[in-house]
């Protein structure tokens, strides 16, 4: 296999669509040397499996495609009857730049647009010819510029020209390795001709799958000390290290990122050419990296692998997608009950093994637990000895806030963290983009974040939402700094926020999301292309627009931007939150920060989430509170069980504030008694009912308000949850609201206030519904009003 061949097909997969709508001398010269080439016959061929369609007159492409706007891929996800048609607007992919939501106006953006768009990728690949262009280079000039461009235009095109582009690769690139074990040079006649019936249904493709075992609990230890930087600095060695391994397996095979059909929370899948070569290196990768694995964490992680193999039917066939997928995850599952190769279980039950061995005076580190390292002391992490590798992950944590490339070297440098290396040790270092020079002799591959390199040694942009509040001098706000930010600082209990979501219903939206059963053709939406365009769009809202919401962005939900930050006092803020991104990627979010404004920022990301995905998706989340020295392995699993309770709740939901212990039946079960969907929390819970109390008690018994202190408020409250419990309280309550009337007989609107807060109070009070909303309004303000000493 000549590999120059093999790298033309690859870019001929890449720029195939492109002809269509960039007719310019460069791209048809590129052309005319492989037009007549075997090869092309596959990058044909490819296109059409992309496409879903055997037909090459599906694929032609109208001359309006310069005005033609990118729809967007929810728009035939689900029941086509819900919601209407919205559009992206012409443009590049910019993390400078505001996020670009897809709107209802299908007439946003000109055939001016489309040219900037062009003349931007005519100016990259201008700079380096096409051939000697790096095919990673070209992937990322590539998401630049068409991921908001449309690769044709019949009816209402919702698959992006860059994800196409991509898909098309992938399946050459595969096709030809195929052709190549099994000695056939005849592309034509396998491709165009009566012997594509035959290789249609042949099982000329691989899906590989790779799954993380024991993130949570590799990601949650760590010490009270630097917890924030520990945090980051784990959740995104674990995203660097599945990255490099997927880099490192493509390169065994001789493929590319644009093999690569979707990476996060831990997860992957691969597209691959089904040969002995592919299987034998995915099983040989596999052993090394689990291995590495014990030798660096002991068991904590496992790297668990399989594989399925399919046809060109199965590609284009959502049914048969659908076992394909479950055959994966089935060799997943297996893998996952016997984890280990024959030679790595001996030496896990040998005492002097290097999985075993005590290095360090039979000490082991104070945070990972592991005696098979060496130790040393870090005063800022930990009162005890700590191993290196949790040094460097604090380390990691502290710079991720500072640089903005991550380069694997061949050598290890200062501050550097092993990593996954397929031949020999790898490692990772965080650099400024002035530094990559002084590496420059030992560099294998490079990571940036956010923002599009090219060279040499890049492999792909990063998409990291790292963003977090600063202080005055620039510091990162630690989690007590965070606390006193609550309610604008002044106000209210000082407690940490801590948010954990992740979108409902996930696996089964891609395993039927674009099957419509009452269609003439159900599945004809059903595309790889479409299901990557799909996984593509929710890691970059979690990633990027999660990014920008946090800092105060939301504009770009409508035409007019006027989407206004949701508010639970209505009080002048920063527009930027005052939070931390833990983790944002793939389907799920952790975030932690002053707990009014992460509760605020919650519904931001919600709605922004609706609109984005056309209402097609939600996601559920749990939001407690927590004194900021409480163990975060703790926060996190109840805020998890909160999460969990949401879900529960039928999804599209959010729970609040903790559990509660109560008797059922001689058994204690955890209750939590907040718990809405979104809409009900936004427009019954804040907007009706803490609206009304504000209205009219204020929040410190302003001049003019009802006077309710903080024992009153506490009487209120007490009296709604115990409701159920005693049917006298309604006297109670009757009667507690009795004595709030003013003294004052004169004072008309204190009386008039009165009238309309007892009377609404009391309504709401004997319905089960209200009387649970008004629970929640009443904790929300007693959050705001309660001193920060007490408990």
């Amino acid at each position: 296999m000549l590999k120059d061949e093999f790298d033309i097909l690859i870019k001929g997969g890449l720029l195939n669509d492109l002809r269509k709508i960039c007719t310019e001398k460069i791209i048809d010269d590129f052309f005319s040397t492989i037009q007549e080439n075997n090869i092309y016959d596959i990058i044909k061929y490819a296109s059409l499996v992309a496409d879903n369609s055997y037909d090459e007159d599906d694929v032609a492409c109208p001359k309006n495609i310069k005005t033609r706007k990118l729809g967007s891929v929810f728009n035939y996800f689900g029941d086509n009857d819900i919601g209407q048609e919205r559009f992206y607007q012409i443009k590049r992919l910019d993390s400078l730049e505001k996020f670009n939501y897809p709107l209802d106006n299908k007439e946003i953006g000109n055939e001016d647009d489309f040219k900037k768009v062009v003349n931007s990728f005519l100016l990259n690949i201008n700079k380096q010819n096409i051939f000697n262009m790096e095919v990673t280079e070209l992937l990322q000039i590539l998401e630049c510029d068409f991921s908001y461009i449309p690769y044709k235009s019949q009816g209402s095109c919702d698959i992006s020209l860059y994800i196409h582009s991509k898909i098309t690769a992938a399946i050459a690139s595969c096709m030809y390795q195929y052709f190549a074990a099994k000695n056939i040079t005849d592309y034509k006649k396998f491709c165009f001709s009566k012997a594509n019936a035959e290789f249609r249904n042949e099982a000329a493709f691989l899906l590989i799958s790779g799954d993380f075992s024991g993130i949570q609990s590799f990601i949650y230890t760590i010490p009270s000390k630097g917890a924030l930087k520990s945090l980051r600095g784990r959740s995104f060695y674990l995203e660097i290290l599945m990255e490099n391994f997927i880099d490192e397996m493509l390169e065994a095979l001789d493929l590319c990122r644009a093999n690569l059909l979707y990476t996060g929370g831990g997860h992957f899948y691969v597209l691959a050419a089904n040969t002995e070569k592919t299987r034998q290196t995915i099983e040989a990768l596999k052993v090394k990296l689990n291995q590495w694995l014990l030798a660096k964490f002991g068991t904590q992680l496992y790297m668990a692998m399989g594989y399925a193999q399919c046809s060109a039917n199965a590609l284009r066939s959502s049914g048969t997608q659908r076992n394909v997928f479950a055959a994966v995850s089935k060799e997943l599952n297996k893998d996952k009950l016997c984890r280990y190769d024959a030679d790595s279980l001996e030496q896990l039950f040998d005492s002097n093994s290097i999985y075993n061995k005590n290095m360090d005076k039979a000490r082991e580190c104070s945070i990972c637990h592991l005696s098979s390292t060496e130790l040393q002391k870090v005063d800022n992490i930990s009162e005890g000895y700590v191993c290196s590798t949790c040094a460097g992950l604090y380390e990691l944590g502290r710079v991720l806030f500072q640089k903005e490339v991550f380069v694997i070297l061949d050598t290890a440098v200062e501050n550097s963290l092993e990593v996954f290396g397929s031949d020999k040790q790898l490692y990772l270092a965080v650099v400024n983009n002035k530094e990559l020079e002084k590496y420059a002799d030992h560099i294998v591959r490079i990571y940036s974040k956010n923002e599009a390199v090219t060279g040499k040694f890049i492999s792909t942009r990063l998409w990291l939402a790292d963003y977090y509040s600063a202080g005055e001098k620039g510091e990162v706000l630690e989690f007590e700094k965070l606390a006193e930010a609550c309610c604008d600082g002044q106000h209210g209990i000082k407690r940490l926020g801590v948010l954990r979501a992740d979108v409902d219903n996930l696996g089964a939206a891609f395993i039927g999301g674009f099957v419509h059963q009452q269609a003439t053709e159900p599945e004809k939406y059903a595309t790889l292309s479409r299901y990557a365009d799909l996984s593509r769009d929710l890691g970059l809202f979690f990633k990027l627009a999660v990014d920008k919401l946090c800092k105060g962005e939301l504009t770009g939900f409508d035409i007019n931007d006027k989407q206004q930050p949701f508010s639970l006092f209505g009080l002048s803020k920063d527009k930027q939150r005052k939070v931390h991104v833990v983790y944002s990627g793939g389907d799920d979010m952790f975030i932690v920060g002053a707990w009014d404004e992460l509760l605020e920022l919650a519904v931001d990301i919600r709605r922004a989430f609706s609109k984005f995905t056309n209402d097609k998706l939600s996601f559920s989340a749990g939001l407690a509170l927590f004194n900021p020295g409480y163990p975060i392995s703790k926060m996190a699993e109840i805020t998890g069980m909160l999460e969990s309770a949401a879900k529960d709740n039928d999804k599209n939901s959010i729970a609040l504030f903790g559990f509660d212990t109560e008797q059922h039946s001689n058994e204690e079960k955890l209750q939590c008694k907040h718990i809405y969907h979104w809409q009900d929390f936004t427009d019954k819970v804040c907007a009706e009912k803490l609206a009304f109390l504000i209205k009219h008690l204020g929040f410190a018994n302003e001049q003019d308000k009802l006077k309710a202190g903080m024992s009153m408020l506490y009487r209120l409250h007490s009296l709604i949850e115990e409701a159920e419990k005693d049917k006298v309280n309604i006297a109670r309550f009757a009667y507690t609201l009795g004595r709030m009337q003013p003294g004052d007989k004169k004072n008309l609107v204190l009386q008039q206030y009165y009238e309309e807060f007892s009377q609404q109070m009391y309504k709401w009070y004997i319905n089960v519904t209200d009387r649970k909303q008004l629970f929640t309004a009443i904790d929300l303000l007693i959050y705001y009003r309660r001193e920060s000493k007490e408990a």
